[in-house]
């Protein structure tokens, strides 16, 4: 008889908390989303610099047409699966999105290594924000340099340092001022 009426209370009480934890779930996942949404744009973005790094390396002469072909499948590959996860996913996860830029690491350490220029852009000017990547890897001369973008979008200069640690520093203009381009 008592399991007769305690079954509803715990019936009722579930329902009434399940709208409390669905709201909070939607609003977590909200900025989870949108972070999700800046990665997987900041690798798009990555992936064309890639290709076009390639063409460029192929075209010097410093990346033999086999090597080439080899790189833009890699690279190509990594374009698709990403295309693929985000049609049948809705996103595509931050493990994947790890994976897919070791992958491009991995390319830019070769073409870096092969002598390939990087690319500033279609007028092959470097920008503001260039000038000063490269006067602090002058300076610090770290392993696997990339320029990377904080919570606040404001350039960065990631690398490891000889301890094998990734250090991060902030880009500073002329006037000391970052480079944010946070809305």
């Amino acid at each position: 008889m008592k399991l007769n009426m305690i079954l509803p209370v715990i019936a009722i009480s579930v329902g009434a908390m399940t709208p409390t934890v669905a709201q909070a779930q939607a609003q977590g996942s909200q900025a989870a989303r949108a972070e999700n949404t800046r990665a997987t744009n900041t690798l798009k973005a990555r992936v064309s610099l890639a290709q076009d790094r390639i063409a460029a390396g192929q075209r010097s002469g410093n990346v033999a047409r086999t090597r080439a072909g080899k790189l833009n499948n890699e690279v190509s590959q990594v374009r698709e699966n990403m295309t693929r996860l985000s049609r049948r996913q809705g996103f595509v996860s931050a493990a994947e999105l790890a994976s897919y830029n070791r992958t491009l690491d991995a390319i830019d350490t070769e073409l870096d290594r092969r002598g390939v220029e990087r690319s500033y852009g279609n007028d092959a000017l470097p920008s503001a924000e260039m000038i000063a990547f490269r006067k602090v890897d002058a300076r610090l001369r770290y392993r696997e340099a990339r320029l990377e973008y904080d919570a606040k979008e404001c350039a960065m200069y990631q690398g490891k340092a000889p301890n094998g640690q990734v250090r991060r520093e902030r880009l500073l203009s002329e006037a000391g001022r970052p480079f944010c381009t946070g809305r």
